[in-house]
């Protein structure tokens, strides 16, 4: 991992997933960004020029804000940014103008090769560490080619003390570009020709609106007990509050939640029922997935089965065994657990070609998360809704 210095900043290339370290003093004189790429300094949109055409636009996470859940798809290159009406107000009336650019950006994107080129430059940073340090994560562009018109940019609604508000979720692609060189930077910081000194992935989307992605499958289909955990404090403790309302010796009735939580997360129709506990046959629920054209849908057929356990408690090769002997031809399995699976278990599925889909904790959250289910309250709410188990 390749880590520039305060005083390199100025002077610095943007390199993926390098670390940007920040100043030594507790103040914003410390602030990398600004020094960086001449940016703002503070706020989750950070731009350089004038409203409502700025040159450039910085976009960062700190992975504080639990409601919005930025989420870049390392497997897509797909970026899910959420925009700046984060609490009850007009969608277009934020103070540092972030939905008005976004706005403007998208309407652009359908227009002609001027109009693109007439958008501001995007680049994605996240927090890393507790100080003023940031990771870059990559040029990107808005749309994408797998993305259809509807689904770019969407307005949201949230509720907050009582007040319904919208806010934009919008979906950016990392482009397949490693390294943007200062004489790049340079040139949009400066107004020249934005085109001279760009990188070719970035010509072709302005010119001929083609995407190149920067995809980065993993190494390893197994993932670890960090990995399926949430790190973040606020996560853990939804998750904890999540496997508390189903202690042992009513742990059947996080049944209907897992089954709501893998509805949530399938982008398919789902149709699916709880099975009797007498003849579950080793099934906590049996249903199947509908995919393809609507006047002819391809019909998937799966078994859940749910695991509430405490999250630092593992799901072993006994309880996935027992999935795997319950599942017919042609079936998939799908395994939902509040805490994670063991390693052993993780690489017999993976090495012997199981179809089981592994929705651990982390999964969990992220998907109550995603659909506003943020909070304990919510998260009472909602079990009370879907699954009736009190």
């Amino acid at each position: 991992m390749k880590i520039f210095k305060f005083n390199e900043l100025k002077s610095a290339d943007l390199v993926v997933d390098a670390i940007y370290r920040g100043g030594e003093v507790k103040n914003l004189q410390s602030e990398v960004l600004s020094k960086l790429v001449g940016v703002g300094n503070a706020g989750g949109f950070r731009y350089k020029g004038s409203l409502p055409n700025p040159k450039l636009v910085v976009l960062t996470s700190n992975g504080s804000e639990g409601a919005w859940p930025d989420f870049l798809d390392p497997f897509t290159g797909v970026l899910d940014y959420y925009g700046d009406n984060r609490k009850a107000g007009e969608l277009h009336s934020t103070k540092k103008g972030g939905n008005k650019i976004l706005k403007d950006s998208f309407d652009r994107l359908h227009g002609d090769k001027e109009e693109r080129l007439d958008s501001p430059v995007f680049l994605y940073f996240s927090k890393w560490g507790t100080g003023y340090d940031w990771q870059f994560k990559g040029l990107i562009v808005p749309g994408g080619q797998s993305i259809s018109n509807d689904d770019e940019l969407i307005a949201i609604w949230r509720t907050a003390e009582a007040n319904r508000f919208q806010n934009y979720r919008a979906k950016f692609t990392v482009l397949d570009v490693g390294i943007i060189k200062r004489d790049w930077l340079d040139d949009i910081l400066m107004g020249r020709n934005k085109l001279t000194n760009a990188p070719k992935e970035y010509k072709d989307w302005i010119v001929n609106k083609k995407y190149r992605p920067l995809l980065a499958p993993p190494v390893s289909l197994i993932r670890t007990k960090a990995e399926q955990l949430p790190s973040q404090k606020n996560e853990f403790k939804l998750l904890s509050y999540l496997h508390k309302k189903f202690p042992k010796e009513i742990a059947y009735k996080f049944e209907p939640i897992a089954l709501a939580i893998w509805t949530l997360i399938c982008t398919s129709k789902v149709s699916a029922d709880i099975t009797r506990r007498s003849v579950d046959g080793g099934r906590d629920a049996i249903g199947h997935l509908l995919v393809g054209a609507d006047s002819d849908p391809l019909q998937l057929d799966f078994a859940l089965e749910a695991k509430c356990y405490e999250p630092n408690s593992s799901v072993g090769v006994k309880e996935t065994s027992r999935l795997i002997s319950r599942l017919r031809r042609h079936h998939f399995g799908v395994l939902v657990t509040t805490s994670y699976v063991a390693e052993q278990a993780y690489k017999e599925i993976r090495d012997d070609g199981h179809p089981i889909a592994i929705i651990s904790g982390i999964d969990i959250v992220n998907t109550l998360i995603k659909n506003d289910i943020n909070t304990e309250a919510k998260l009472e709410k909602w079990l009370t809704l879907v699954g009736h188990w009190h």
